[in-house]
């Protein structure tokens, strides 16, 4: 699965439970967001990204007459929803940013892996929260912890085909020694003993992420409420997949089946509680 699907298969875009015009926003932003990260993943071309930043800049800026380039639609559509929501320009670059350090950077250490989900998660949700009209430090605040725990939580399931397809390993070499375990173990078909310790410390982490953030579902309103909601229900079941498996996300089954996902949705809609993040 490319890191484009993996990225954005939280994304609410296209839910029936959001207004038809914000859905309409966040397709544009999805369809910016999915092909700028194909350019750096699934062609890990650095070259056409960069020539992708220079057009998505220019159907930002008129000429003298006042008239915007319109030669590539996905662009002038999106600079339509940039004027009506008025969207912070940065967070679109960032975006961008982040898809260029996935061509480059293959190892992390804490400090940056925080900075990258800064870069490449925490975008997503500001922008729900404007589209959606909130514009509120204090839940761009919770926004971001749950943005980066969804991105970690990803990341998590697929440890082993980062590693194997790309080269890449997103969790802290040092925090994976301190358990014990090595690179080489990562490509194992079994998670040994050490890589089960790290990946329920990281599990651990990514819960705190989402229990920080979860005061966010009821700092908003009516259908985004829903929608958050089921995305962190859906978040919680993941997190109890891979503790039902011990941590072996190398050969256990830790993405939830279509009737899981079902049931998380509905778990979303009626309840209001906090999940308990995969913990007894």
């Amino acid at each position: 699965m490319s890191l484009a699907k993996r990225h954005y298969e939280n994304f609410p875009v296209g839910s029936w439970l959001l207004p038809k015009v914000a859905r309409r926003h966040l397709h544009r932003i999805y369809a910016f967001a999915r092909t700028a990260d194909d350019l750096a993943d699934e062609l890990q071309d650095a070259a056409a990204l960069q020539a992708f930043r220079g057009d998505f800049l220019r159907h930002l800026k008129a000429d003298t007459g006042g008239q915007f380039p319109s030669d590539i639609p996905l662009f002038s559509q999106l600079r339509l929803t940039i004027d009506e929501c008025q969207l912070q320009l940065s967070l679109f670059t960032d975006l961008l940013d982040a898809f260029d350090q996935d061509c480059h950077q293959r190892r992390y250490d804490r400090s940056q892996l925080l900075a990258y989900c800064r870069r490449s998660a925490d975008p997503i949700g500001r922008l729900v929260l404007r589209v959606s009209g909130y514009r509120d430090s204090q839940l761009d605040a919770w926004s971001d912890r749950v943005c980066t725990g969804l991105q970690l939580l990803n990341h998590l399931q697929d440890m082993r085909e980062d590693l194997i397809e790309r080269d890449r390993i997103y969790f802290p070499i040092e925090e994976l020694k301190a358990c014990g375990a090595s690179e080489d173990d990562l490509r194992a078909e079994t998670a040994t003993e050490e890589v089960r310790q790290f990946v329920l410390s990281q599990a651990d982490r990514i819960a705190a992420d989402f229990s920080a953030g979860w005061p966010i579902v009821n700092g908003v309103r009516g259908r985004l409420r829903l929608e958050l909601r089921a995305i962190l229900q859906g978040a919680a079941a993941v997190l109890q997949q891979i503790r039902a498996v011990g941590g072996d996300v190398l050969g256990g089954n830790v993405h939830l089946s279509k009737l899981r996902r079902v049931r998380t949705v509905l778990t979303g809609l009626w309840s209001s509680r906090e999940p308990s993040w995969g913990r007894s």
